[in-house]
């Protein structure tokens, strides 16, 4: 197993220390649940890499002014896709995979030597990594068949901000709003490493630039939210 500085040095040029290792070679430094993912193709129209480089290119995004704690959560956000894949209408997908990401990676970083509180910390930022992939800015048209779809508004995000806080005792010691605006950075980077364009049927229904711009109105919101 890799130690824990030297996993974190590799962070900081994830694709040129890990995108060439073969899966042995990754088994041997992460465990198999991470050898997993290379190779493995996410078969779904919203990405263009594999799991594993999918993976490599979110770490490359995150911003050098963020913790590495938030580098480390991009480096396991999508661990648990394997685990809970399946097909639907022709392509790959992945109900749950945050929580299951979160569960698969907590053991993980115990044994890289991670303290307690980080976990709790990175897990967080896993698991809340897609709290807001089907939500819409006002002025598009929504979906009445997903359930899950809201307006990227300051009252939803705001009931949504207030609900999550009132369930996580880390909220007792984090700073809130840096919490909410490194977990944006991270959507931010998760979406920066999909594809550029996304179709269905023929039909462009969304893309990288959409995504991230969702992205960054939240962001927005989360410190409008904070403000208050």
């Amino acid at each position: 197993m890799i130690k824990k500085q030297e996993f974190e040095n590799s962070l900081r040029e994830p694709l040129s220390f890990w995108q060439n290792k073969s899966r042995d070679e990754v088994r041997d430094l992460l465990g198999n649940a991470v050898a997993q993912m290379i190779g493995f193709a996410q078969n779904n129209p919203h990405h263009c890499y594999d799991l594993f480089l999918h993976t490599l290119h979110a770490v490359d995004e995150i911003g050098s002014s963020y913790p590495t704690v938030l580098r480390t959560a991009a480096f396991f956000h999508d661990i648990g896709k394997p685990c809970v894949a399946f097909e639907k209408q022709g392509r790959t997908v992945f109900y749950g995979h945050a929580q299951e990401s979160a569960q698969i990676a907590a053991p993980i970083l115990a044994e890289l030597g991670y303290s307690a509180r980080e976990i709790e910390l990175i897990c967080f930022y896993i698991t809340h990594h897609d709290d807001f992939i089907s939500w819409i800015l006002p002025a598009e048209k929504g979906d009445r068949q997903n359930p899950y779809q809201k307006e990227i508004t300051l009252k939803n995000v705001g009931a949504h901000l207030k609900k999550v806080m009132r369930e996580n005792a880390l909220f007792e010691a984090e700073d809130a709003k840096s919490v909410w605006l490194n977990l944006m950075e991270l959507c931010r980077a998760d979406a920066s490493a999909q594809a550029e364009f996304v179709y269905k049927n023929g039909t462009l229904i969304d893309s990288r630039a959409h995504k991230m711009q969702k992205a960054g109105r939240i962001r927005e919101i989360v410190s409008e939210f904070f403000a208050q």
